[in-house]
């Protein structure tokens, strides 16, 4: 599928879903008002789900949140405490609601930074308009996120990546990628009694080894726009 095409394919879904919105505010049918799009970007090392996280974030002129601030802001209370901050009297009501439900799921929060780290997501997440990259987002947020994106890859691919990009030998490679998986892996099996490659977990999974970023952009962009099209009808419906 050329990228001229794609684009049109992901516009034209895209103004179906302004349509159907606008429809709903003018019925009154929304109950809350409309946000921007959460997306969960989950990868393995060297898989090259960062360069997506951040294309997709640029193209969607979204807040990107990757592992290195999450951990920051839910070490550092006084951010934390700036975060919910940000958010009007109805998206507290709404963030209570989110974190309530994120604790309720098999999430074992076994420290301070774990509970933090909820409430952290959960808060930026009802504000909406954000990609998260990592750090079990995809299991905090649940079906409340809008698309959660897997990127997988080869070992032999992601060695080179990581080779590249580090300057690393082979060897070297190997030994860092088995350590970051592995830590990866535990932190998902402690905290959410989960596999962290099950399937159920995600919406979207997307292999490097046969696309580009480009072109996993794009397949995400068509996957989110014809969810949160079918969220829509669905809310519709239930009215």
């Amino acid at each position: 599928m050329s990228h001229l095409v794609t684009e049109r394919l992901i516009q034209r879904q895209l103004n179906h879903w302004n349509s159907l919105r606008a429809v709903l505010r003018r019925d009154k049918l929304q109950s809350e008002p409309t946000r921007g799009p959460v997306i969960t970007v989950s990868r393995l090392a060297g898989s090259g789900g960062r360069r997506l996280a951040r294309q997709l974030a640029e193209r969607l002129d979204l807040e990107l949140h990757d592992q290195s601030l999450v951990d920051r802001i839910a070490r550092d209370s006084d951010l934390e405490r700036a975060v919910v901050a940000q958010l009007d009297e109805k998206t507290v009501s709404r963030v209570h609601l989110w974190i309530q439900g994120a604790l309720q799921q098999r999430i074992f929060l076994t420290d301070d930074y774990h509970t933090a780290l909820v409430r952290v997501v959960t808060s930026l997440a009802a504000r909406g308009g954000v990609v998260f990259l990592g750090r079990g987002a995809n299991l905090i947020l649940g079906e409340r996120a809008d698309l959660r994106v897997r990127v997988v890859a080869s070992d032999r691919n992601r060695q080179e990546r990581v080779r590249a990009r580090r300057d690393l030998g082979r060897a070297e490679a190997r030994v860092l990628l088995d350590q970051v998986d592995a830590q990866r892996e535990d932190f998902v099996r402690r905290v959410f009694q989960t596999e962290p490659c099950q399937p159920r977990n995600f919406d979207l999974v997307l292999n490097a080894d046969r696309l580009s970023t480009a072109n996993m952009a794009d397949h995400a962009l068509l996957a989110l726009a014809h969810g949160r099209r079918s969220t829509i009808r669905q809310s519709a419906a239930a009215v």
